[in-house]
């Protein structure tokens, strides 16, 4: 296949617009995640309660979900470079705001909502260059490639920058990874090609205000198909602890649990991300081979919250042995990618982008609503000292994450009555 004299299917300049677009989502989950290892930083910096810091990180999640709906007609009509540029200029630009003395936590939460504004394009944008480039059948294989370069950078989110912080504090990190951004920005200029020449006039062709006609017309469709919120439930229960868990309160939990430093304790949450980077590209093409989505939805659930149930009743674990099971749960739950490629085949064909939007716009909405909740439960729990700071225990954080449990059963649920949408079954039920 050939568009606008270009090869389309897996060539260099196909590999070359991936791996440019991917590395901004590397970058932005970078982002995303560093709040984790300075918490106990903020917490001090700003003298805020749980909930009060757990709400203004979950910003990022608050304004990343809503914008899913609205990305798909921006790539639709003006192609992939512009969004991408103006992208990475927002993350880059929160991250400096996120730096600033000026308004304490105001500028922080504000820093956090531009982040979270600009994130907001990588994925959707990541897999709508390999739709312009990429072969349809290899679609699932690219989504778990690209979140396992995302777990490359919630890895340097860890370790790396709980060491960052010991070394020149929490508002400097920020300022290098606004730095970073900076860099990103130009890679994108300099490396993600032109749109192929068909797609270009398609675009300076297209008119808007009929686009976003069409658009609403497919996002109608696709929220009246019980299918769309059965993948998004699943893909939020399979998120939800990486959201709530090793986005920003495992490193304090761990430390609570294992005695271990901040840095040990990064190390260690780091883990659940190393079983996503291995799994995700795994469970993509694992479905591909089998033609089923099914079975590895349910499989990933189960084993999902049998995991989550033995890491918050372990008792006197060995920091390793910790590690592992985060490695484990991040291996089970990796198979959350797959939801996307099911809400795509379950909706119309010219409704795809939108799909996957809105199965998005559920995982990380819902994802970024339950960090603050995992506050507020803290708080609500804490013991108060006379004039002290509040204080959260092991028993705390081991109550506020039962949500965990409880919407990964939820998850599993839903899987065993969402209907297989694999390429092995519809051929069967076709020759039926």
């Amino acid at each position: 296949m050939a568009r606008g004299g270009v090869s389309v299917g897996g060539g260099w300049t196909a590999w070359s617009a991936w791996l440019a677009a991917s590395l901004f989502y590397l970058y932005e989950y970078f982002v995303r995640v560093a709040p984790c290892v300075m918490e106990s930083n903020l917490r001090d910096a700003f003298d805020a309660s749980a909930s009060a810091l757990g709400l203004a990180s979950g910003l990022y999640y608050v304004v990343y979900g809503p914008l899913q709906i609205a990305i798909g007609p921006i790539y639709d009509h003006f192609g992939y470079r512009k969004p991408f540029y103006v992208a990475s200029l927002l993350v880059f630009a929160g991250c400096f705001l996120a730096a600033s003395p000026l308004d304490g936590m105001g500028s922080f939460a504000v820093g956090r909502a531009l982040m979270g504004a600009g994130s907001a394009f990588a994925f959707i944008g990541t897999m709508y260059v390999a739709s312009v480039w990429f072969p349809r059948r290899r679609w699932a294989y690219i989504s778990g490639l690209t979140t396992a370069l995302g777990m490359g950078g919630a890895l340097l989110g860890q370790g790396p920058v709980a060491k960052l912080v010991q070394l020149v504090g929490w508002r400097n990190c920020w300022l290098v990874a606004g730095a970073i951004g900076v860099a990103v920005t130009f890679l994108l200029r300099w490396a993600l090609p032109p749109e192929p020449t068909d797609l270009r006039e398609k675009l300076i062709g297209g008119n808007f205000r009929s686009g976003v006609g069409r658009f609403l017309s497919h996002l109608a469709g696709v929220l009246r198909n019980r299918q769309t919120w059965l993948a998004g439930i699943i893909g939020c229960a399979l998120f939800m602890p990486l959201t709530v868990f090793a986005d920003f309160w495992g490193v304090h939990y761990i430390g609570l649990l294992t005695g271990a430093t901040a840095a040990k304790a990064a190390a260690a949450n780091g883990m659940l991300y190393v079983g996503w980077l291995f799994g995700s590209p795994l469970a993509g093409h694992l479905s591909d081979r089998a033609g089923r989505r099914k079975p590895f939805l349910i499989g990933s659930c189960a084993c999902s919250l049998a995991l989550l149930v033995l890491i918050l009743s372990s008792e006197h674990i060995p920091l390793h042995m910790f590690a592992f099971l985060l490695f484990m749960l991040g291996l089970m739950s990796s198979p959350e990618v797959i939801c996307f490629t099911v809400s795509g085949e379950h909706n119309s064909k010219n409704a795809q982008g939108t799909a996957i939007a809105a199965v998005n716009t559920i995982v990380m909405l819902f994802g970024g609503i339950m960090q603050p909740v995992v506050g507020l439960i803290l708080d609500h729990c804490a013991v108060r000292g006379h004039g002290a700071a509040t204080t959260y225990t092991l028993s705390h954080f081991r109550m506020a994450f039962t949500v965990l449990p409880v919407a990964m059963a939820l998850g599993l649920v839903m899987a065993i009555f969402m209907e297989e949408s694999g390429e092995k079954h519809c051929r069967a039920k076709r020759l039926s």
